[in-house]
């Protein structure tokens, strides 16, 4: 029998069939799931479980045939404890949870994806599914990191813009590879010369998400912005704690969202500004 979903009262031990090392302290994993399940959808994300050490959500690169796909960037405790894993042993997990990118099935669009850290998980995620789409619509994917050995994904997205599947605009702060600056300039590039309409898709540090949401805004050619909340801190992972609501609205990121669209960004006013911490205090993003 496959699942839509795993069960939100006891993580699913998942062996870690592959472990290998995306980019500076960030790595990839594949987990071998034990039971069928219905395919994750990008944007969507997973409760992940290090026995004896701590649960916290990460979001999904990819799945297929019951394979797992996560990036894992060395953040805290409890990413620090999975780091050490090897291949061989085991991590819970739950899910899948919360709500997807919603591509639109009709209609010439730009598919603009703009990340950077990890938030470029679930946009490798969704890469595949829009270059799996029969329509050949643009794709755009603008990535900003630091330096060059902190771009996520590096190969995978360079190879898929000389494949002409895609146009990888790739930038650091230091000039170590592609243009020196941020996503934004080759953004705001793009907007102005463009043909037709253009849809965001945003995932990373949120006050970077809040730059190109004001961005955007500008354009009456972006006709919708999808942006990944994912960033902030959930707890149980379905909607039972409300330890991640938004204000003023209350929508709780963990089924409501994570990823939010135009309209209902412009009702979360603390986007941007501010997010809570696990004790529920405001913390200035």
């Amino acid at each position: 029998m496959t699942r839509q979903t795993l069960p939100n009262t006891k993580p699913i031990m998942c062996k870690i069939i592959k472990k290998e090392e995306e980019c500076e302290d960030t790595f990839t994993f594949l987990l071998e799931i034990p039971v069928k399940v219905q395919g994750a959808k990008p944007g969507q994300f997973i409760m992940l479980w290090v026995p004896g050490v701590d649960e916290f959500p990460i979001g999904i690169a990819g799945f297929e045939n019951n394979v797992l796909e996560i990036g894992i960037a060395k953040m805290g405790k409890g990413t620090e404890a999975l780091l050490k894993k090897e291949v061989g042993d085991y991590l819970g997990i739950r899910g899948f949870y919360g709500k997807q990118f919603q591509v639109p099935r009709e209609g010439e669009v730009n598919h603009l994806l703009i990340g950077g850290g990890f938030g470029m998980t679930p946009l490798k995620m969704l890469t595949t599914t829009l270059i799996k789409q029969e329509d050949k619509q643009e794709i755009h994917v603008f990535e900003g990191a630091r330096t060059k050995s902190r771009l996520m994904y590096l190969e995978w997205f360079q190879n898929l813009h000389d494949a002409g599947k895609l146009v990888f605009h790739a930038c650091t702060d230091d000039g170590s590879y592609g243009y020196k600056g941020y996503p934004t300039v080759d953004l705001e590039k793009f907007l102005q010369e463009a043909r037709g309409s253009s849809i965001f898709y945003v995932a990373g540090p949120e006050r970077m998400m809040k730059v190109i949401f004001d961005i955007g805004k500008k354009y009456d050619t972006v006709i919708d912005m999808q942006m990944s909340l994912a960033d902030r801190y959930m707890r149980c992972g379905f909607g039972v704690c409300s330890y991640c609501a938004v204000d003023p609205t209350g929508w709780r990121i963990c089924v409501d969202g994570p990823i939010f669209n135009t309209k209902q960004l412009e009702q979360i006013t603390d986007f941007g500004v501010y997010k809570r911490l696990e004790t529920g205090e405001k913390e200035r993003i």
